[in-house]
């Protein structure tokens, strides 16, 4: 049950609340159940806070902190999160569902078997962050920061991650068939048993990254880097490669299949690969 002096004082305000956090900075505050739907709480101070199956469905929380707060079976569908403090932060089985999470700081937070569908993400700090079966699929995550970021058999179908930052980043055996790469620098990223059918990889920056036994059929790399990139193994049936540096790959029995060597719009060879590399 949550806390009924705690919640008399947030209903004085997000002024009243932060006064009385900085006057008692050693009180946890306690909103466990509490019922905080469509509340309007720009700012304010939540550090530390209980929040255990609460509902916080349609609240504003814009540029408030959450900085490592629990959020255990928390509702927060369609919450706007918007610059928001949510860094090491516990969302155990938590409900992000259309959440907007935009240019939020999420660094070193958990995410276990979260719903976070179609959850606004551009721009956020998700660096060092960690997601356990999450169900991501349709996530928007344009231009994020996810360096050292680990996905455990997550599902990212359909996300998009144009233009993140994944660098070092390990999506191993992740799901991320038809989810937009473009322009995404994975540089050492390890993307072992991945399935990336269907993905937009084009122009990635792969250097040195890891897609063994990856299944990359009809996923477009046109004028991707690959440079050092370990594909062996990996599935590139009906590909896009146009453009795409394969110099010094390892490609190692990977499976060819049908490619697409040229640019659909051109008729000339626009591959370009290490011969060596498939003996």
């Amino acid at each position: 049950m949550a806390n009924t002096e705690h919640l008399n004082i947030l209903d004085q305000g997000v002024a009243a609340w932060n006064i009385w956090r900085v006057q008692n900075p050693d009180i946890r505050p306690d909103f466990q159940g509490a019922d905080l739907a469509k509340r309007n709480l720009p700012g304010v101070d939540f550090r530390h806070a209980n929040f255990y199956e609460a509902n916080l469905r349609e609240s504003v929380f814009t540029q408030a902190n959450f900085e490592s707060s629990t959020l255990y079976r928390c509702d927060l569908c369609m919450a706007d999160l918007t610059g928001a403090n949510l860094s090491m932060v516990d969302f155990y089985k938590t409900n992000l569902y259309t959440a907007n999470l935009t240019d939020a700081n999420l660094r070193y937070s958990h995410f276990y078997k979260a719903d976070m569908q179609e959850t606004l993400m551009a721009s956020a700090d998700l660096g060092e962050s960690n997601f356990y079966e999450v169900d991501m699929r349709e996530a928007i995550m344009h231009a994020a920061n996810l360096v050292r970021t680990t996905f455990y058999y997550s599902n990212l179908c359909n996300a998009d991650l144009s233009r993140a930052n994944l660098s070092s980043a390990s999506l191993m055996g992740a799901n991320m068939s038809r989810a937009n790469l473009h322009r995404a620098s994975c540089v050492g990223t390890n993307l072992f048993r991945a399935t990336l059918q269907g993905t937009n990889l084009s122009e990635a920056d792969l250097r040195e990254a890891v897609l063994r036994l990856a299944d990359l059929s009809h996923a477009s790399l046109e004028n991707a880097n690959l440079f050092r990139a370990n594909l062996s193994e990996a599935c590139l049936d009906f590909a896009q490669l146009a453009g795409a540096n394969f110099k010094k790959t390892n490609l190692w029995h990977v499976n060819l299949g049908q490619l697409i060597l040229t640019h659909p719009a051109h008729d000339r060879d626009a591959i370009t690969f290490d011969s060596s590399a498939l003996n």
